[in-house]
């Protein structure tokens, strides 16, 4: 019988108010419901302005987190990456939210296009420390191979608590690209228990979500924020993109776990 896959979503890209991105408090929570209706249990969510741009401000973040939570249950992933000019105290501000309980948690330093995505050790470690203080369980983003290093040794420090939740990010450029022998070493470095989710950057159908559900991964994500193209055809809206992937699972023989599914397999 074939694992049941968390569906993640991650609704905002970062390119602001361009096409239908949502960025308004009111249409992201109204685009999330639908998602979650749909079969999304965890939304990945940056405290962005109603511009879209990354802010410290929490009070449109805030306030589509509660319209949400007063319609439907899910799982909120604060979210302390982006790349902006934020210093690692700013960053981590989502994850204060209460109703935060998971937060990604960026391992290591990349190339990310044209730009340098800072993670220092120092600037984890303290991220950590905020995560734990806060009570969220951090989910750690593995954007090349390096950092999955860096995470085991966090590990072996004792300051991440096993089991861990691993994201695996493919195919942000200059990151490390999807490969199916990728994807087998990387596994083969998870501690034993550990869970492990698969994103796909700019990936233009769901082919590659499919080898990672194949190879044993509990969430697969999609939203704006990776791609809002599928198949041959562009997205309205990030529900579109949530049901294409649920319906192509459940082609594939996968069942789709619910919130309280994906709370006892992640929490």
């Amino acid at each position: 019988m074939k694992n049941r896959i968390i569906l993640a979503v991650a609704p905002t890209g970062g390119w602001g108010k361009r096409y239908n991105n949502p960025v308004q408090p009111a249409s992201i929570a109204e685009d999330v419901i639908n998602c979650v209706k749909t079969g999304a249990s965890i939304v990945h969510l940056h405290a962005r302005d109603e511009q879209g741009e990354l802010t410290t401000d929490l009070s449109a973040f805030s306030k589509a987190v509660s319209t949400i939570k007063q319609s439907c249950d899910f799982i909120l992933e604060a979210s302390t990456g982006g790349l902006s000019d934020l210093n690692a105290e700013e960053r981590v501000l989502p994850t204060s939210n209460t109703n935060a309980e998971m937060g990604s948690l960026n391992i290591g330093s990349l190339n990310f296009g044209n730009h340098v995505y800072q993670n220092s050790l120092p600037d984890v470690r303290f991220w950590i420390e905020s995560m734990t203080r806060y009570g969220v369980k951090p989910s750690l983003e593995i954007f090349d191979t390096g950092h999955m290093e860096t995470a085991l040794s966090l590990i072996n420090e004792g300051i991440i608590t096993l089991p861990c939740n691993f994201s695996f990010i493919f195919d942000v450029k200059w990151g490390m690209p999807f490969h199916p022998d990728l994807l087998e070493y990387l596994k083969s470095r998870i501690p034993e228990k550990s869970r492990w989710a698969a994103l796909l950057i700019n990936s233009t159908d769901f082919s590659n979500h499919i080898v990672a559900a194949n190879a044993g991964a509990s969430v697969l994500r999609v939203g704006f924020e990776d791609s809002y193209n599928y198949n041959e055809k562009t997205a309205l809206n990030n529900t579109e993109l949530v049901k294409a992937l649920r319906v192509e699972l459940e082609k594939n023989g996968f069942s789709i776990a619910t919130v309280k599914e994906a709370r006892a397999v992640l929490l």
